[in-house]
């Protein structure tokens, strides 16, 4: 139940369960693959399960997942690798985990996922240059534990 995304060739875990019925983890660690090594970096201002995560001008965006009572949440965060920090930014419209996100155009994408209404056919989209979002065309049917790729 955690999220992963490559940036500038190294892999990037953020989030999930310390184990089936744990807490929430907080952690991210990033893969080196020609160091053939893992390293932490800062963790995430919260722990969080089932969020979906991005790469955006050489930063980590994450939205949404589960936090510790099982909620699912409207918040975004982005991590900058330069500064090794995490910064809080406008939250989503919708509370949602189990959703996926891609970027196209510089642009953030999430659709999809579930939160206390149930199954979600929405989506939204983030301009990181307004720090804003705004509504997206729906999917043609919900869908959660789904995932995205910009091709």
């Amino acid at each position: 139940s955690f999220a992963t995304v490559v940036m500038d060739g190294k892999i990037y875990a953020m989030g999930g369960l310390a184990d089936s019925a744990g807490p929430k983890v907080d952690t991210v660690e990033v893969y080196d693959p020609l160091a053939d090594s893992w390293q932490l970096v800062a963790s995430m201002p919260e722990g969080r399960s089932s969020p979906a995560a991005t790469a955006i001008g050489g930063k980590v965006y994450v939205t949404g997942g589960c936090d510790g009572d099982q909620n699912a949440t409207r918040t975004v965060c982005v991590y900058d690798p330069q500064t090794d920090a995490w910064s809080q930014l406008a939250n989503m419209s919708a509370t949602r985990d189990d959703h996926a996100s891609a970027v196209v155009g510089g642009k953030l994408y999430v659709f999809g996922g579930r939160n206390a209404a149930g199954d979600l056919i929405e989506a939204e989209v983030y301009d990181p240059a307004s720090d804003s979002w705004t509504q997206g065309t729906r999917l043609t049917s919900p869908r959660y534990d789904h995932a995205a790729v910009a091709l």
